[in-house]
């Protein structure tokens, strides 16, 4: 039997947009592509390599389960604030590496805290992002600054935050990488041509 390749550490800001919040997220969300890329991805990545995530109620059994599915519990990394320690779904609970970090004032302090140790705590190559809202936009930007050489893509079929990011982020001139991003839903296979993997 063929060795599986190894890849770089990946970075993955994933989320379901909130329809009581802003419009501008869930109006182009797609919930199953996310839902889908999501699981896509994790069964990419964790035969391969590490995965890190912060916890959302949303992602986080998501990733469970794929990973579950392929042995793979041991190469994701899940953070969580301690702000949320009661609202946190059992399936974040069972992930082997759970990292909590203090809570530090309010939501969005406690927030800021997480994303930053968690966009420390490797040295990424990728940084996926799907779906979401603000949260996923603070989380590109800190990448970007964090992991400047690292590979960054809005999975921008998935709407919300991400097809914002793709007008944003990806240059008009990456056409091919741009019809990618925004027009393919096999996301194995989208996912296989983003990370290198044969």
């Amino acid at each position: 039997m063929a060795k599986t390749a190894k890849i770089a550490p990946v970075f993955l800001s994933a989320g379901i947009p909130d329809p009581k919040r802003n419009p501008k997220y869930i109006s182009t969300a797609d919930i199953l592509a996310i839902r889908e890329a999501v699981t896509a991805l994790t069964l990419a990545v964790v035969p391969r390599g590490k995965l890190v995530f912060g916890g959302h109620p949303a992602i986080s059994p998501l990733v469970y389960l794929a990973a579950k599915s392929v042995g793979g519990q041991n190469n994701v990394t899940i953070f969580q604030s301690n702000y949320f320690r009661g609202q946190v779904p059992e399936e974040s609970r069972g992930f082997d590496r759970l990292i909590w970090t203090r809570k530090s004032g309010g939501r969005e302090e406690s927030l800021a805290l997480m994303r930053r140790k968690m966009i420390a705590s490797e040295n990424f190559g990728f940084g996926i992002f799907i779906g979401g809202m603000e949260g996923i936009e603070e989380e590109w930007e800190m990448f970007e600054k964090r992991h400047p050489n690292g590979l960054a893509y809005p999975i921008a079929s998935t709407g919300a935050a991400s097809k914002i990011l793709l007008r944003q982020k990806i240059k008009r001139s990456e056409t091919v990488l741009r019809q990618q991003l925004l027009g393919e839903f096999v996301y194995g296979t989208l996912f296989r041509k983003l990370l290198g993997i044969v």
